[in-house]
Protein backbone atom coordinates (compact mmCIF):
# COMPACT_ATOMS: atom_id res chain seq x y z
CA UNK A 1 0.00 0.00 0.00
CA UNK A 2 2.80 2.42 0.90
CA UNK A 3 4.57 1.71 -2.40
CA UNK A 4 1.36 2.37 -4.37
CA UNK A 5 0.86 5.66 -2.52
CA UNK A 6 4.48 6.66 -3.18
CA UNK A 7 4.17 5.75 -6.87
CA UNK A 8 0.95 7.76 -7.20
CA UNK A 9 2.47 10.81 -5.47
CA UNK A 10 5.65 10.59 -7.57
CA UNK A 11 3.57 10.35 -10.75
CA UNK A 12 1.49 13.37 -9.74
CA UNK A 13 4.65 15.37 -8.99
CA UNK A 14 6.14 14.43 -12.37
CA UNK A 15 2.94 15.31 -14.24
CA UNK A 16 2.73 18.76 -12.63
CA UNK A 17 6.46 19.38 -13.14
CA UNK A 18 6.21 18.34 -16.79
CA UNK A 19 3.24 20.66 -17.29
CA UNK A 20 5.27 23.55 -15.88
CA UNK A 21 8.31 22.53 -17.95
CA UNK A 22 6.26 22.51 -21.14
CA UNK A 23 4.17 25.63 -20.58
CA UNK A 24 6.21 28.05 -18.47
CA UNK A 25 8.37 30.54 -20.39
CA UNK A 26 12.11 30.27 -19.62
CA UNK A 27 12.34 33.72 -18.06
CA UNK A 28 9.41 33.23 -15.64
CA UNK A 29 9.50 31.31 -12.37
CA UNK A 30 7.01 28.51 -11.86
CA UNK A 31 5.45 30.19 -8.85
CA UNK A 32 4.77 33.31 -10.95
CA UNK A 33 3.50 31.37 -14.00
CA UNK A 34 0.99 29.12 -12.21
CA UNK A 35 1.10 29.55 -8.42
CA UNK A 36 -1.72 27.03 -7.83
CA UNK A 37 -0.04 24.17 -9.71
CA UNK A 38 3.38 25.05 -8.30
CA UNK A 39 1.95 25.08 -4.77
CA UNK A 40 0.26 21.71 -5.27
CA UNK A 41 3.44 20.33 -6.82
CA UNK A 42 5.45 21.47 -3.81
CA UNK A 43 2.92 19.89 -1.43
CA UNK A 44 3.01 16.60 -3.33
CA UNK A 45 6.82 16.73 -3.39
CA UNK A 46 6.85 17.07 0.40
CA UNK A 47 4.46 14.12 0.65
CA UNK A 48 6.67 12.05 -1.69
CA UNK A 49 9.69 12.78 0.48
CA UNK A 50 7.86 11.85 3.68
CA UNK A 51 6.45 8.61 2.16
CA UNK A 52 9.57 7.54 0.29
CA UNK A 53 10.13 3.78 0.47
CA UNK A 54 13.55 2.50 1.40
CA UNK A 55 14.09 1.14 -2.10
CA UNK A 56 13.79 3.16 -5.26
CA UNK A 57 10.44 3.10 -7.01
CA UNK A 58 10.35 1.82 -10.60
CA UNK A 59 10.65 4.63 -13.12
CA UNK A 60 12.55 6.95 -10.79
CA UNK A 61 16.26 7.59 -10.98
CA UNK A 62 18.53 9.43 -8.62
CA UNK A 63 20.19 12.51 -10.09
CA UNK A 64 22.96 14.73 -8.81
CA UNK A 65 22.07 18.25 -9.86
CA UNK A 66 24.63 21.07 -9.84
CA UNK A 67 22.96 24.45 -9.50
CA UNK A 68 25.32 27.27 -10.47
CA UNK A 69 24.68 30.79 -9.24
CA UNK A 70 25.77 33.67 -11.46
CA UNK A 71 26.23 37.39 -11.10
CA UNK A 72 26.08 38.45 -14.72
CA UNK A 73 28.44 36.08 -16.55
CA UNK A 74 30.47 35.24 -13.42
CA UNK A 75 29.67 32.02 -11.54
CA UNK A 76 30.14 32.69 -7.83
CA UNK A 77 28.76 29.49 -6.27
CA UNK A 78 27.58 25.95 -6.97
CA UNK A 79 25.25 23.90 -4.82
CA UNK A 80 24.69 20.16 -5.39
CA UNK A 81 21.31 18.51 -4.82
CA UNK A 82 20.40 14.81 -4.85
CA UNK A 83 16.98 14.43 -6.49
CA UNK A 84 14.82 11.38 -7.27
CA UNK A 85 12.90 11.99 -10.50
CA UNK A 86 11.81 10.20 -13.65
CA UNK A 87 13.71 12.58 -15.95
CA UNK A 88 16.78 14.78 -15.80
CA UNK A 89 14.60 17.79 -16.67
CA UNK A 90 12.33 17.08 -13.72
CA UNK A 91 15.36 16.74 -11.44
CA UNK A 92 16.80 20.05 -12.68
CA UNK A 93 13.57 21.91 -12.09
CA UNK A 94 13.15 20.42 -8.61
CA UNK A 95 16.73 21.45 -7.76
CA UNK A 96 16.11 24.96 -9.12
CA UNK A 97 13.01 25.19 -6.95
CA UNK A 98 15.01 24.06 -3.89
CA UNK A 99 17.76 26.55 -4.73
CA UNK A 100 15.33 29.42 -4.14
CA UNK A 101 15.96 28.79 -0.43
CA UNK A 102 19.75 28.77 -0.87
CA UNK A 103 21.92 31.31 0.89
CA UNK A 104 23.35 32.11 -2.57
CA UNK A 105 19.96 33.12 -3.95
CA UNK A 106 20.32 36.66 -2.65
CA UNK A 107 18.40 39.44 -4.42
CA UNK A 108 21.21 41.86 -3.56
CA UNK A 109 23.48 40.03 -6.05
CA UNK A 110 23.51 42.07 -9.26
CA UNK A 111 22.09 40.33 -12.34
CA UNK A 112 21.47 37.10 -10.36
CA UNK A 113 20.72 33.97 -12.36
CA UNK A 114 20.89 30.22 -11.86
CA UNK A 115 21.60 27.27 -14.12
CA UNK A 116 21.22 23.54 -13.44
CA UNK A 117 22.95 20.46 -14.85
CA UNK A 118 21.84 16.95 -13.89
CA UNK A 119 23.62 13.63 -14.08
CA UNK A 120 22.13 10.28 -13.20
CA UNK A 121 23.79 8.24 -10.49
CA UNK A 122 22.34 5.14 -12.19
CA UNK A 123 24.03 5.91 -15.51
CA UNK A 124 27.03 8.16 -14.86
CA UNK A 125 28.13 10.36 -17.69
CA UNK A 126 28.02 13.89 -18.93
CA UNK A 127 25.59 16.30 -17.22
CA UNK A 128 22.44 17.20 -19.11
Amino acid sequence: MADARYTLLATMQDLMSNYLLDECPDNVTWEDFDPDIDGLRSTVTDMVESNSPRTASPGLSTFLVDVDFFSGDDRFATQIYTIDASTAEGAKHRALALSLDSVYNDPRVPDLSRNAAARSTDQPGEPT
